[in-house]
């Protein structure tokens, strides 16, 4: 269908921008601030404008609907079991210790990581830790969002499940920076979370699981840390 080919088109360039002005953004990043609101602005607000005023349709059929059923929540549960499992010795490698939490990188947390390890910054400023882990999950939102639902959804509207691969391969793309295993790990992690939000029509599971993994991640790291 014609209205099909234009959306996947204008998803294909559209994404495509997003996910080059983000490779440079994030690493010219010079405080938390800017980064989650350039994010922000890169991940949900062009997607979401595109959708409401040049397709003019529902965000709902790009993923942006609770969705689920109780099996896709299980399976989501399942793979956090299975990524814990996995979490609990990488969190002690020095290339994870190193680089996360990502907040440590950024002028505003100085004070906070000023003694760590010595001091845990939950403990050296738990409010602040909190805003940091909670303003990071809305980042996370708007990630799932354009990834798992503008982008996979946008594409499969023409080219179908090739879909889930064209995501996963600028999802990985944008991890380019990080540890090594976590830029190998993510392109089959962005397959399988296609596939999960395929199966959701929505992306809200995959991002309940992503937030739930990052957080894990970064309280493992810190109780890690030697």
């Amino acid at each position: 269908m014609a209205k099909n080919r234009f959306v996947t088109t204008v998803v294909a360039l559209v994404g495509a921008a997003v996910v080059a002005a983000l490779f440079h953004f994030n690493r010219a990043a010079t405080s938390y601030n800017q980064y989650v609101v350039g994010n922000l602005i890169g991940l949900f607000w062009v997607p979401m404008l595109t959708i409401l005023f040049v397709f003019r349709e529902e965000p709902a059929r790009f993923g942006f609907t609770l969705g689920g059923s109780k099996r896709i929540w299980f399976a989501a549960a399942a793979l956090f079991g299975g990524l814990l499992l996995l979490m609990l010795p990488a969190s002690r490698w020095s290339a994870f210790q190193d680089y996360y939490p990502i907040f440590r990188r950024y002028p505003e947390f100085a004070g906070v990581f000023a003694k760590y390890p010595g001091v845990s910054p939950w403990s050296a400023a738990p409010w602040l830790m909190t805003f940091a882990e909670v303003s990071y999950g809305m980042y996370l939102f708007c990630w799932e969002f354009f990834f798992r639902g503008y982008l996979l959804f946008g594409l499969a509207r023409s080219i179908g499940w090739p879909a889930i691969l064209v995501q996963a391969a600028a999802f990985g793309l944008l991890h380019l920076g990080k540890p090594a295993a976590e830029v190998a790990a993510s392109f089959g992690a962005g397959v399988i979370l296609g596939i999960m939000a395929l199966n959701a029509k929505s992306f809200i599971p995959c991002f309940v699981l992503h937030w739930a993994a990052s957080l894990t991640f970064d309280i493992l790291v810190i109780a890690g840390r030697r």
